[in-house]
């Protein structure tokens, strides 16, 4: 009974934060935010997650840049914890996961990429769908928001989620993110 009370508290909580992100009158309060210090801390907490398993993470950043964007630090973390909880729940045993995040033309390009079962090819247009859940063992405790949710994230941030994909070889999620250049506005 606890376990069922758990996942309803979770859908419940889930389609509150999906409400707030698609009314289009609801807007995030932006400030600058590192990457680098974000995935430092995230990284801390998905060691926890992918303990069980074994899975060994990888953070590639460029060297000597705090590589600043405009964001809200807590939708952000939230946004890159579900795609990385889904990376850990579809990777095999002693798996490997892999954040690297790139510079180019003052935009960051952040990539998140895990070698476990990946998406059929005939799911991964539905992924990002409302309540939408794949049939595999892993998934039986997932709503069907995350990935929506993480989308709907990335949008308030003027960015989108691209996704590859091969079943058998895993998965790779792509975020492209304006690179903020000043921060005397918000001194």
């Amino acid at each position: 009974m606890l376990s069922e009370c758990q996942g309803m508290e979770r859908l419940v909580n889930d389609l509150f934060i999906l409400s707030k992100m698609q009314n289009p009158d609801f807007q995030i309060e932006k400030e600058p935010v590192s990457l680098t210090q974000m995935f430092e801390d995230i990284k801390r907490s998905v060691d926890a997650l992918g303990k069980e398993k074994h899975i060994r993470w990888s953070l590639k950043m460029p060297e000597k840049d705090f590589c600043l964007i405009l964001g809200d630090y807590g939708r952000l973390r939230q946004m890159f914890l579900v795609i990385l909880d889904n990376a850990i729940k579809f990777s095999e045993e002693n798996g490997k996961i892999e954040i690297s995040v790139e510079k180019k033309e003052e935009r960051f390009h952040v990539c998140i990429r895990d070698y476990g079962v990946g998406i059929k090819k005939e799911e991964l247009p539905y992924i990002f769908e409302k309540f939408y859940t794949s049939k595999m063992r892993q998934n039986t405790k997932g709503t069907g928001l995350g990935l929506m949710i993480a989308r709907s994230i990335a949008l308030k941030h003027d960015s989108d989620i691209v996704v590859e994909s091969k079943e058998g070889e895993g998965s790779a999620f792509f975020f492209s993110f304006e690179e903020c250049t000043s921060t005397e506005e918000f001194e």
